[in-house]
């Protein structure tokens, strides 16, 4: 046992070492550096910043900028007990030993451990609080639900884990500000009160612990549906086992085989995922930390970012790594006292021909990375328009290969969705849940015929309008028109007398329906006549389905009208006067489509990784699954943080977060290929691979007519369980601003308006709606994963 925690806390470092060069290239790839900031103030002499950027090896002693490699090793040398730089901050072979100091932050002009353990001590409590609030609530809850299945409490239950797997972070923390300002019951914001100073030590506790009350439970919801899901499934699979059979037999107490038997075992999921659940806590405290203003870790990295105090991000992602490390491996030791069965994995071992196919696997995969890397090294990143040409011509190709995955992988689990369908004219629940996600993806689709006005035209004299109900009027559909009264308040009036007439498929603004593959309709018209603009060309149209009759209003009044002083509002306004109701189809775009994207390359890349290490086995496999460890380990908020940064300048705001989607997805399907390699592990053993092998069939096709069409009910359940976290993910990064940006629409980006105090104040619900949607479609897309589960593994069943 020694020597396995010695080798895992050995791995540790070149673990640490491969994720802070990549960290630091990121970083360095982004323009500018931490003395941007001091440049720019009138009272810094240049003298001093001369030599800043000489200790920090932004410069040479020439004034020449370092490579980034240069900077890396200067920041190294930092962390290093082996110092590589003298004191006249110059390379030196006469090394010397001195304990790792991280160097200083630039921004805040203390040392970066100095400054982490004012900051880290808050963001542990808010953690294991937080994990202790979701384990604590969870577990019993879990085991009720299991004991009492199919009764009210299992459905009531249920339904709660949906709702908190459905709800975005930040919008719980929203609502958690919202109720505390407004019963006064909880403090809003920071870690003790301003008199805390003067109380007593059971008095600065207490109202630490107060303060802590409102972040741990908007924490600690994030994480409670996935593990009361775990462990309600894991309970009832030992329950039916034969262990419990025998003792109930010789008349085992019913609280005994729970306890004793049922739960020891059951157990064992979650202190799997102890290390990982305790990461993401980390990760989302990020999120939670910043809408509730609590001075913690997570706020204080993403500030960091923001400013470009390299030193102070490279600590700060070194201590959430060894956090994951250590986190995993006490949960491994914690798994195998619970469970003395559990022992080291020992490796598949591999036949001669399955290791012929895999050297033969693994370079076509060296091939295609230098072909990778290569196409990367040719795009043309100095120049944004050609950057932008790039993105719009690999748009439509992408959404072909899409779509060809999506309808494969549908005729191979035609059989699944046949049942799904049989199912649903049981469950009305699941109709809802399919005829809701139907009705999303077609607005999403029409988003421009549905639409009222253009989801960026502002209109700064209707601000905050309220949404206009819609009424039968003189024979017709009609709104009542509102005039302002007070703009500071947002407080309208109706227009006594003024109803502004509507009419189905009426005139409206221009547009193209392929503007979401960058198809311009105003660049269009100027192009050249040609076969590919004719096609183009067909898309344009300027009918709506419903639309304000302001020829009619005209007549009604006996005077023109400007339509900026009668809008139409079907759900209101939002702070620039942007119709609402615009903004949440064309915002469908990015919050229904980014899941799509993401999954799509995350499970083709699982499967492709999971399925041939477990086909291959051996060293393909031991490899393999190294790989996919160090992509588990890296911090994936963060990252994207650096990602955002780097490739900012390249990128058009939309096309910059479409590009990280992609390259997130391809580090994302780690933890898939993990469970399709278990479960490649078990179908190369079956008679019907040894007969494919004996009769000389390739390994790609033992892959694709095999194992795929074994795999394909999977990976569907897959699919729609995962594309949620796909949208609650661009939510919150959104939300965070470093998502997508103005003036594009995505429900998250939406949501960050609705953190305006103004906001909560003045009672301005419907901004609140992108919230609403998100959470429809989230539960909607749960409802219908769950119902696949339970086809695919009528084990698993939970109703």
């Amino acid at each position: 046992m020694f020597t396995y925690i010695l080798r895992r806390l050995g791995a540790m470092i070149p673990l640490l070492a491969l994720i802070s060069i990549m960290v630091y290239g990121l970083m360095c790839m982004s323009p500018g550096d931490s003395l941007d900031e001091m440049r720019h103030r009138r009272d810094v002499k240049p003298e001093l910043i001369a030599q800043l950027e000489k200790d920090y090896g932004y410069k040479n002693a020439a004034g020449q900028p370092n490579p980034w490699y240069v900077r890396y090793c200067y920041w190294l040398n930092t962390v290093s007990p082996v110092k590589f730089i003298n004191e006249k901050r110059e390379f030196t072979w006469h090394v010397k030993f001195g304990a790792p100091s991280f160097g200083d932050s630039v921004s805040y002009q203390i040392p970066v451990p100095q400054l982490m353990m004012q900051r880290v001590p808050a963001t542990l409590e808010l953690a294991i609080t937080a994990l202790l609030f979701e384990f604590l609530l969870a577990v019993p809850l879990a085991v009720w639900a299991a004991v009492k299945k199919d009764s009210w409490a299992d459905r009531l239950i249920s339904f709660l884990a949906y709702a908190s797997l459905s709800l975005p972070s930040f919008f719980l923390g929203l609502f958690a500000i919202k109720v505390a300002a407004t019963t006064g019951w909880f403090p809003i914001g920071g870690l003790t009160s301003e008199a805390s100073i003067s109380y007593s030590i059971w008095g600065r506790f207490w109202d630490q612990c107060w303060h802590l009350v409102l972040p741990t439970i908007v924490l600690g919801l994030a994480g409670l549906a996935g593990t009361m899901r775990v462990m309600r499934n894991s309970v009832l699979d030992y329950l039916r086992s034969e262990f419990v059979t025998a003792a109930r037999a010789k008349g085992v107490p019913e609280g005994r085989i729970l306890f004793f038997h049922v739960l020891r075992n059951a157990i064992n999921p979650l202190i799997t995922t102890l290390g990982f659940a305790f990461a993401d806590l980390l990760s989302g405290a990020v999120i939670v930390e910043t809408v509730m203003n609590y001075p913690g870790l997570g706020r204080l990295t993403y500030e960091a970012f923001q400013r470009h105090d390299e030193y102070l991000v490279m600590a700060t992602m070194l201590l959430g790594c060894v956090m994951l490390v250590i986190g995993n491996l006490l949960a491994d030791l914690l798994l195998a006292a619970s469970d003395p069965r559990i022992r080291l994995e020992k490796s598949t071992t591999t036949t001669a021909a399955r290791g012929s196919a895999a050297a033969k696997a693994v370079a076509v995969a060296v091939v295609v990375i230098i072909g990778v890397i290569a196409g990367l090294t040719r795009l043309p990143w100095g120049n944004r328009d050609s950057m932008s040409a790039v993105v719009v011509w690999i748009k439509i190709p992408a959404a072909l290969a899409l779509l060809t995955v999506g309808a494969g992988l549908i005729v191979l689990a035609w059989p699944v969705l046949r049942q799904l369908f049989a199912l649903m004219r049981r469950q009305w629940l699941l109709a809802l849940a399919v005829g809701t996600l139907t009705l999303l993806y077609i607005g999403m689709a029409l988003a421009p015929f549905l639409s009222v006005q253009p989801f960026d035209d502002q209109n700064l004299h209707q601000t905050y309008h309220p949404p206009t109900i819609i009424s039968w009027s003189n024979g017709g559909l009609a709104v009542q028109s509102m005039h302002v009264v007070d703009m500071a308040k947002a407080e309208y009036a109706p227009d006594p007398g003024v109803v502004i007439p509507l009419k189905f498929f009426g005139h409206g603004y221009p547009y193209n329906a392929l503007d979401f593959f960058g198809v311009d309709r105003t660049k269009l018209e100027r192009e050249p006549p040609g076969i590919w603009r004719s096609v183009l060309m067909l898309f344009n149209g300027d009918r709506h389905l419903l639309v304000p009759d302001y020829s009619a209003l005209s007549a009604k009044l006996g005077q023109p009208v400007d339509p900026k002083n009668y809008p139409f509002y079907p759900l209101g306004s939002d702070p620039t006067g942007r119709d609402l109701f615009s903004r949440l189809l064309y915002g469908s775009r990015i919050s229904l489509l980014i899941g799509l994207v993401g999954i799509g390359i995350t499970l083709t890349m699982g499967f492709l990784v999971g399925g041939l290490a477990g086909y291959f086995g051996g060293s393909f496999d031991f490899f393999a699954m190294r790989g996919v460890e160090f992509l588990l380990s890296l911090p994936t908020l963060y990252l994207l943080l650096a990602l955002r940064a780097a490739l900012a300048s390249y990128f058009a705001p939309s096309e910059t977060y479409l590009v990280i989607i992609v390259i997130l997805s391809f580090i994302g399907w780690a933890s898939a290929a993990r469970v399709l390699r278990g479960m490649s592990l078990s179908l190369r053993e079956r008679p019907f691979v040894t007969a494919a092998e004996c009769l000389g069939q390739s390994t790609g096709r033992i892959l694709f007519r095999h194992f795929l069409p074994n795999l394909a009910g999977y990976l569907l359940v897959a699919a729609t369980l995962s594309i949620p976290g796909y949208i609650l993910g661009e939510a919150a990064l959104s939300f965070l601003g470093i998502g997508i940006q103005e003036p594009s629409a995505s429900w998250g980006l939406m949501m960050s308006q609705a953190e305006q105090d103004r906001v909560l104040m003045l009672n301005i619900w419907w901004l609140l709606l992108p919230g609403v949607a998100i959470f429809v479609t989230v539960v909607s897309f749960n409802l219908v994963g769950d119902a696949l589960r339970d086809i695919v593994d009528p084990k698993m069943k939970t109703r």
